[in-house]
């Protein structure tokens, strides 16, 4: 690559791997993840793409990140590419994600070349969000589900987060079912020291004591289940006033005594808030593959959630966590069983974290990186 492309990440990684690649196409594979958004918000799919591109090239691969503005991290924006300044030509691989467009991308898909392929990752359908929510008039969705089925449909391979994406891609979009793989969202390995449980909870003022719940999302959107939980947690407050939810950000709930809003925090920050929590709450209506469950499990929090979307796929009832009905009305319920039983708790962490435990970013890689090798092939 010419000295005035700034390289996102370095090559570096497995010897064989480079062997491997550079038998496929003559020169070592390279690879650029293009998502026409900013990267450096706390969205799962921004989150999704800085782990797995750092994951890829730790194993050998050339990758390349662009986007509209650069991540958080100081180590990512040191060598962050902006997407206007892309020379697509010089990539084997383009690797696009979810329901977003953007004039760049339609004019590189309009003038790929004939040896380029173009791979696109679905972390979501949209027409689910619509029909969990019932937000009919929400034209945003409509708009994002066209351009997720004609990225899908214009791909030469489509990854889906989910088992329940790729039934919805092969349902609605009718691309061939040869054409679409699932790889699910991942975790980074963390080994924390014991004392970090005590000291993030001195810091966000919860007790040695105190039974936290954690809840992360977007919580101004409907689809998380704000409302729901908030009708729980008033309800579990009355009966255990020790109880709290450490909400990540914290938008979309009211200042009620049980509530610790923590405001944004950094991605790579997120190990000590798993730690500092007793157990983890999903209430979404709708979800591809949530990153902060798999997070979760990895970290050894029993987790409560919606059985919606991938989640019924990682997440086994009263095996490696419990799944609610799809009503959520069984919300109230389920978590008390968890409050009351400390056996529970424990078994269903351990389950949990042996559940995922082959869901690293490294892994995750290597099965990328199996499908770049197999369209370059064809």
């Amino acid at each position: 690559m010419s000295d005035n492309i700034n390289v996102f990440l370095c090559l570096r990684g497995d010897l064989n791997l480079h062997v491997r690649l550079l038998s496929l196409t003559g020169v070592l594979m390279k690879v650029a993840i293009c998502i026409p958004t900013d990267l450096n918000g706390n969205g799962g799919v921004e989150k999704h793409i800085l782990r797995l591109a750092e994951a890829m090239c730790q194993l050998g691969v050339h990758v390349d990140v662009y986007g509209k503005t650069p991540p958080s991290s100081s180590a990512s924006t040191e060598h962050f590419v902006p997407l206007e300044t892309i020379r697509h030509e010089q990539y084997h691989i383009i690797h696009t994600h979810s329901g977003f467009h953007g004039p760049r991308l339609l004019a590189m898909q309009m003038t790929r070349r004939a040896q380029q392929r173009y791979v696109h990752t679905l972390h979501t359908v949209s027409l689910d969000y619509l029909f969990a929510c019932r937000a009919w008039w929400n034209w945003r969705c409509y708009w994002a589900t066209f351009i997720e089925a004609t990225w899908s449909r214009y791909a030469n391979h489509v990854i889906a987060v989910s088992n329940s994406i790729r039934n919805w891609a092969l349902k609605c979009f009718g691309i061939d079912d040869q054409k679409i793989s699932v790889i699910t969202n991942g975790y980074s390995p963390v080994n924390l020291p014991p004392e970090s449980r005590t000291q993030i909870r001195s810091h966000l003022n919860l007790a040695p004591d105190d039974m936290v719940l954690l809840f992360v999302g977007r919580g101004c959107d409907p689809v998380k289940g704000t409302a729901a939980v908030t009708t729980t947690m008033n309800q579990l407050y009355g009966k255990y006033p020790r109880i709290r939810l450490l909400a990540i950000p914290g938008a979309g709930f009211d200042s009620d005594p049980w509530l610790c809003p923590t405001g944004a925090v950094p991605h790579q920050q997120m190990p000590h808030y798993y730690a500092a929590a007793d157990i983890f709450v999903n209430a979404s209506l709708s979800e591809g593959m949530p990153l902060t469950i798999v997070e979760a499990m990895a970290a050894g929090l029993p987790v409560v959630a919606s059985p919606v979307g991938g989640i019924p796929e990682v997440i086994t009832h009263n095996q490696t966590g419990l799944l609610l009905r799809r009503d959520r009305s069984d919300l109230t319920k389920q978590l008390t069983r968890l409050i009351e039983n400390a056996p529970l708790r424990k078994k269903l962490a351990q389950n949990a974290k042996t559940a995922v435990q082959n869901l690293t970013w490294q892994n995750l890689a290597k099965k990328t990186i199996n499908v770049y090798e197999s369209i370059l092939r064809n």
